[in-house]
């Protein structure tokens, strides 16, 4: 394990030495405390994670790839050690071009998600979420206009023998030729319900120069138990590193509960 470790902080640390410019290559940094106001008498759940970001794109546009991986340093005080968690995403995508202004692309992402390093879980350490999608694209005199409907399947849960989950999102957004963007997606559930409905997201963003600001909305259908959570970002490019700093409002809305606050701030620079 130690091993691992240092080959991966090496890896962050001197991949700029060794890469040329433009390539899609992005690693960086975030630090962050969650529960940061001790919400309900919790303790402040602090972490660190260095990230590695690669996205490119193959055949005059046609074909699209990205990659990204995280590991977690959880510094949070109930355990007896650092916990350690590890993140890897992994998506292909096909754009089709219908005419001169419609695309319709084909998309295929496996998640490999929560893989705790240490300690060591008692179920199972990871959970895989494979997400088949289709996105139609429309350009338009204002911007682009795209829906895109997904199925995440979580196959494998952190709970042993537990069922697959099979979930349906529906999204529709619309990025202006100004920089604002706007998207809104409706969540269900496949199995192990019917059909059921699970909540709504919702996105408005905005670019401007080297500034960038985005507002994200996550509203469950079970409000009271589950709560809203609602977390904006502000960004600052300087060249090629990104400045950043969000902050997580959740529990808005549980009866009983405080608002759990979880600001963070974020270096990264790509090549």
């Amino acid at each position: 394990m130690k091993k691992f470790l240092a080959l991966f902080c090496v890896l962050v640390l001197s991949v700029g030495v060794v890469v040329a410019d433009d390539i899609g290559l992005t690693v960086g940094a975030e630090f962050g405390i969650g529960n940061i106001n001790k919400a309900d008498d919790g303790d402040w759940e602090p972490y660190l994670m260095p990230s590695i970001t690669y996205e490119t794109s193959f055949l005059d546009g046609a074909l699209d790839l990205s990659a990204e991986l995280d590991y977690t340093f959880d510094f949070t005080s109930k355990f007896d050690k650092i916990s350690q968690w590890l993140y890897f995403d992994l998506s292909l995508g096909y754009n089709l071009k219908l005419g001169s202004a419609s695309t319709l692309s084909f998309i295929l992402e496996n998640e490999l998600d929560e893989f705790q390093i240490s300690p060591r879980s008692d179920g199972n350490n990871f959970t895989g979420i494979f997400t088949p999608a289709i996105k139609f694209n429309q350009e338009v005199s204002i911007g682009d206009i795209y829906a895109k409907v997904d199925a995440p399947i979580t196959y494998i849960q952190d709970a042993k023998d537990a069922d697959k989950l099979v979930d349906l999102r529906a999204t529709l957004g619309w990025d202006s030729s100004f920089g604002l963007s706007l998207w809104a997606r409706l969540n269900s559930s496949l199995v192990p319900e019917v059909v059921g409905y699970n909540g709504f997201d919702a996105n408005v963003s905005y670019e401007t120069g080297p500034v960038y600001f985005e507002i994200e909305a996550n509203i469950p259908k079970e409000i009271n138990d589950d709560g809203v959570t609602v977390t904006p970002e502000f960004d600052y490019n300087f060249g090629s590193f990104t400045f950043y700093l969000n902050c997580e409002f959740a529990n808005i809305g549980v009866d009983g509960k405080k608002i759990n606050i979880s600001p963070a701030l974020g270096v990264s620079f790509s090549f």
